[in-house]
């Protein structure tokens, strides 16, 4: 069983749970790809960083990016930023290091990669497809030394390539020891939000499921709320607090 760590989230402890099996599933050699959903502020970033330590505790691999609010214009950018974190890191693992050598194509994704080489999204077709098969390559690599964590934040501002990536990895992963957990907020799931339809395409496949964060209860957010002031608070200050946030941590710590 994987490890409990102390300061275990308030009021999240089903997703948790859910998440938790989830990483056990893949540490058994069954790839799973959970897609958590929630407005702005509700906890998503939180509740990741929590699996993240987890499962880094539990002898797995972890590589997080997240998106940026800049459209098709940097592809491919939580893989790059994830790559550049765990190859940047203090200490960073030498089968990462190994098994990127060993794809070049990967190092286009990289800060100090080669500019006279094409930047992920003027890849044609089929080196697109080869850098899709490079990322599973790599990813299956690390997986045969230690289960892997892949987390993808904020999908909602995901560029094409990032999406297609996504449908990718969901599709091709069969017996590999990786879990994929992408977020993404549900307040801006406009009706013609290109994510829409990928995330009904993808919960349609047996080893994609789905989390959706609602806010907080008055009892969860109280005690969220007392942990955050390190000291006892009046009640009523913390019943208006909560009656101001309705449910939502990040507006409640502000």
């Amino acid at each position: 069983m994987l490890g409990v760590r102390k300061n275990a989230l308030v009021g999240r402890e089903a997703e948790l749970s859910h998440l938790v099996r989830m990483l056990e599933s893949a540490a058994g050699g069954r790839p799973v790809v959970t897609l958590i959903s929630g407005d702005a502020g509700v906890g998503k970033t939180r509740l990741v960083t929590e699996l993240a330590a987890r499962a880094g505790e539990s002898g797995f691999t972890v590589l997080s990016g997240r998106c940026a609010e800049l459209g098709d214009a940097v592809p491919y950018l939580p893989l790059a930023d994830a790559l550049r974190d765990a190859t940047t890191g203090s200490c960073p693992a030498d089968t990462l290091l190994d098994a990127l050598a060993a794809r070049p194509v990967l190092s286009r994704l990289l800060p100090d990669r080669n500019e006279s080489q094409p930047a992920g999204g003027d890849m044609p077709g089929l080196v697109q497809q080869q850098l899709f098969g490079a990322v599973l390559g790599l990813l299956t690599e690390l997986a045969a030394s230690s289960p892997v964590l892949l987390i993808l934040e904020d999908v909602h501002w995901a560029d094409q390539s990032t999406r297609d990536l996504l449908t990718f990895l969901s599709r091709m992963l069969h017996a590999e020891r990786i879990a994929v957990v992408a977020t993404y907020r549900s307040d801006d799931m406009h009706r013609r939000h290109p994510l829409r339809p990928l995330v009904a395409e993808l919960l349609r496949l047996p080893t994609v499921s789905s989390i959706e964060l609602g806010p907080l209860t008055s009892s969860a957010m109280a005690q969220h709320l007392s942990a955050l002031a390190l000291r006892r608070l009046d009640a009523q200050a913390i019943d208006k607090m909560i009656t101001r946030a309705e449910g939502n941590a990040y507006y409640a710590e502000e």
